[in-house]
């Protein structure tokens, strides 16, 4: 299969252009790569990633969307899903990534791998800087998801396109996309976690602090499971 990978951003620095590069140096032939950008510097034409030296390569694109990651991740794999259809070129592995995950050349290779056979799954996770309580933390967020199957974004969660199609996308709901689409996954199979660890920024938990950023992740996975609209808990999650 080949390796389909979607960035959602919104209002990203310019360390996101470094990272960009490093992800797209990790692409071998017949991988392809989307960023969808919502920030709302495309009002006025001064997004950092518009015309950018990195998306004049063949097999990596650039899209805008409206704001919301389930929103722009069903644009960007539709978009890279319409144009396999065309070229007709089978199968690939759609890899939802956020552009705080730090991952190198190993995550690619492992995708790039696997069995046809794998329909979905994720990485284990490591929140960075790796130090007390974030490994802690970690630990429980890798085995959760192991015992739920259910994922959250920042695990890297990958899905055959075919899969992908046949349950049209990511929920278009603010909150709780990445929840909402496992619980639909996880009915048809077992996800796949054997990957290499991914890290990923701990900086929301040392903004709010790991207690309540904690309490507040427990508080609306409650309020998800009792029934609470995700449109109502989006306003809960940021404040």
């Amino acid at each position: 299969m080949r390796l389909d990978i979607v960035i959602p951003v919104y209002n990203e620095g310019e360390s996101v252009l470094f990272w960009l590069e490093q992800v797209v140096s990790y692409l071998k032939a017949g991988d392809r790569l989307i960023v969808v950008d919502a920030s709302d510097a495309l009002t006025t034409g001064d997004s950092i990633l518009q015309n950018n030296r990195i998306f004049q390569q063949d097999n990596v694109f650039y899209l805008t969307s409206d704001k919301g990651r389930a929103l722009q991740m069903n644009a960007g794999a539709e978009f890279l899903l319409s144009r396999m259809r065309d070229d007709r070129s089978g199968l690939s592995l759609v890899w939802f990534l956020h552009s705080d995950s730090g991952l190198s050349n190993k995550h690619c290779s492992y995708l790039r791998a696997l069995s046809s056979d794998v329909i979905w799954g994720r990485f284990d996770v490591q929140l960075n800087p790796d130090r007390f309580p974030f490994g802690i933390i970690s630990k429980f967020i890798n085995l959760r998801s192991r015992i739920t199957q259910v994922m959250t974004g920042d695990q890297g969660i990958f899905i055959r396109s075919d899969i992908f199609q046949q349950l049209q996308g990511y929920a278009d709901v603010p909150l709780m996309e990445d929840v909402e689409i496992s619980k639909r996954l996880r009915i048809l199979g077992g996800a796949e976690c054997a990957g290499p660890i991914l890290k990923t920024s701990a900086r929301r938990w040392q903004k709010d602090g790991w207690v309540k950023t904690v309490l507040l992740m427990w508080q609306l996975r409650l309020l998800y499971w009792l029934g609470v609209s995700p449109r109502k808990l989006v306003k809960k999650y940021y404040g």
